[in-house]
């Protein structure tokens, strides 16, 4: 369903672009006019849609207006705008890369002893960087679901992710779940109403423990639920801040685009990574968060 969500929004953005295209060459009868708009309107929703989500977490930070701080923030507007557009293509061509996977020889098969669980309207594919380095690493019985519908409220993705869980883990062994965004309030959630021996272990990336104001903007049923203040987080938060039950790890980023503020990611009891001049999506892909995953896996 996440898949077919994003060839939708890459449909309409590819009539968007072609439309500006088309005027383009239109107004200004150059051979090259069409293509040059077409592309630089394609690549200006991402950059817009970033710019925007900088501008809205970043508000009411602190900055010092420093020559090195605007040029961290262009730098994570690049990176995470092209991280936008990979992980875009990524998620609409999921099924097909699922199927590749299979023709070439890894297919996707229990039991699996690391979940990795996506965030808000995502899909497995997004892990595909981290796939890669868990291999290179050599750490194997890796796999990562799909949570459906894309919108849906977080107890019911919790409960899913656990049958999901019982699916593919090795009997009576417990799993380590990574996930990132909105997946790691689904692994707490699913760790509340789990079986003792199911989750040993949650590391979360750049997972909005407090909530973030972005999430506020929003109707879905889990926005509601991310939205600082809520009472579905104030409830999860009562029961496990401090007091976890399963030792979890967050990593994050203060310079997050998404999670306002980026503080939310950082809750008691947990072990706290923190890094800076990373996005939301660039936490995916980024070496020092690879290499932390691996690191945290082999403790």
């Amino acid at each position: 369903m996440a898949a077919r969500f994003w060839r939708i929004v890459l449909a309409a953005r590819l009539l968007a672009a072609g439309a500006v295209g088309v005027c383009a060459a239109a107004f200004l009868a150059a051979p090259g006019a069409a293509l040059v708009a077409g592309a630089a309107a394609w690549m200006g929703m991402s950059v817009t849609l970033v710019a925007v989500s900088l501008v809205v977490a970043r508000r009411g930070a602190r900055s010092d207006g420093s020559r090195a701080a605007i040029v961290m923030v262009l730098r994570i507007l690049c990176l995470e705008a092209m991280q936008f557009e990979l992980m875009l293509f990524r998620m609409a061509a999921e099924p097909v890369l699922a199927w590749l996977d299979r023709v070439a020889g890894r297919p996707s098969a229990p039991p699996a002893q690391v979940i990795l669980v996506h965030g808000i309207a995502c899909n497995r594919a997004i892990w595909r960087p981290l796939l890669a380095a868990l291999r290179a690493a050599g750490i194997e019985r890796v796999d990562a679901v799909n949570l459906e519908p894309p919108f849906a409220d977080i107890d019911a993705l919790a409960q899913a992710l656990l049958e999901q869980i019982e699916g593919l883990r090795a009997s009576g062994r417990p799993v380590v779940i990574v996930a990132h965004s909105m997946g790691g309030l689904v692994a707490r959630a699913a760790a509340r109403i789990a079986n003792p021996g199911v989750i040993g272990r949650i590391i979360t990336l750049g997972t909005p423990h407090h909530g973030t104001e972005i999430a506020c903007r929003f109707g879905w049923p889990s926005t509601r639920q991310m939205c600082r203040g809520s009472p579905w987080l104030l409830e999860l938060n009562g029961l496990q801040e401090g007091r976890l039950g399963v030792p979890l790890t967050s990593l994050y980023s203060l310079d997050d685009n998404l999670i306002a503020p980026a503080t939310s990611a950082a809750i008691r009891g947990a072990r706290l990574i923190e890094l800076r001049g990373l996005g939301h999506l660039s936490l995916l892909s980024a070496p020092a968060v690879l290499e932390g995953i691996v690191a945290e896996l082999r403790n």
